[in-house]
């Protein structure tokens, strides 16, 4: 429901079979923000957790926009992740204004076990990996991660209330950057040939429109009026 993963579906797909002929789980990935733009609470992260621990499964964060939904909810990080028995986090940078790089965090220490070998193998160790790094140290320092992160939420907000003015129905509950939004096709299609860009991910009549830490109010302004002159 809402594009989040319930701890009864996990444990029925653990549970299902156990022979040979089914696949063996081993891990839980959640997505923060989730593909629908709802955010995982701490207490929703804690119980999904807890039932993947209790299963033998080890839990792992996408959080490519995992930023978004700490603003989102205002918490510390710590309450969304290793408080929240997440042991590995995706901590997501180009989502979040970086050029290039995600870190991985491992909060169990355990399974960062020869990873940087894995990681070599895998073809991800650079060769000047200091330039990836360095970036990351910028926005940490200074709190840019979770300045952009605002950012983008704000403006997300903002062009709900307005689409809502409009008349367009919000598919789903917008919590972070992402707004999922029901659309005619002749308004998708005169919004692609003014040069906007969105995709429709769910079928005919969505529109899934993100808001980076890069939109502006005037972004917002332009596609507002663009979307009242087309219907």
């Amino acid at each position: 429901e809402n594009g989040k993963i319930a701890p009864n579906a996990v444990r029925n797909a653990v549970e299902y079979r156990s022979d040979v002929h089914y696949t063996k789980p081993r891990a839980l990935s959640l997505t923060q923000t989730t593909e629908l733009g709802t955010v995982y609470t701490a207490d929703e992260i804690r119980e999904l957790g807890e039932t993947a621990h209790s299963l033998g499964l080890h839990v792992h964060m996408d959080g490519a926009r995992f930023a978004n939904a700490v603003a989102s909810l205002n918490a510390a990080p710590k309450e969304l992740t290793w408080k929240a028995e997440v042991d590995i986090l995706s901590f997501g940078g180009t989502k979040n204004g970086l050029a290039i790089g995600e870190a991985i965090v491992f909060f169990n220490h355990d399974l960062a076990h020869e990873f940087d070998y894995r990681r070599k193998q895998a073809g991800q160790l650079a060769s000047k990996m200091r330039y990836i790094s360095a970036p990351w140290v910028g926005i940490l320092e200074h709190g840019a991660w979770l300045t952009h992160a605002m950012r983008a939420n704000q403006c997300a907000a903002i062009l709900e209330s307005e689409l809502k003015q409009i008349g367009l129905e919000i598919l789903f509950p917008r919590e972070a950057n992402a707004l999922f939004v029901q659309m005619p096709e002749s308004l998708s299609e005169g919004l692609h040939d003014r040069g906007w860009h969105f995709y429709t991910l769910l079928g005919e009549g969505d529109a899934r429109l993100m808001c980076s830490w890069a939109t502006t109010q005037e972004d917002i302004s332009a596609f507002v009026k663009d979307v009242r002159e087309l219907l």
